[in-house]
């Protein structure tokens, strides 16, 4: 599971919470019955966008070292 979330997990984990809960919310607004709800595509992209980039982001307390890159 470490080598999953990388040596960031603070960071990676905050995107996944975020992520995920936006992606949630869109997903319950299309399959909810009601057509005043709308399911909103650019929110579900900017969620994966997030994911991503808190992925990719590194934490304040690791150093380049501490995470591989130098």
């Amino acid at each position: 599971m470490s080598n999953l979330l990388g040596a960031s997990k603070e960071t990676t984990i905050a995107g996944l919470f975020a992520g995920i809960s936006l992606i949630a919310g869109q997903l319950y607004n299309l399959f909810d019955k009601d057509p005043t709800t709308l399911f909103d595509m650019t929110t579900v992209i900017a969620a994966v966008g997030m994911i991503i980039g808190f992925w990719r982001s590194r934490d304040n307390n690791r150093s380049s070292e501490d995470v591989g890159i130098k």
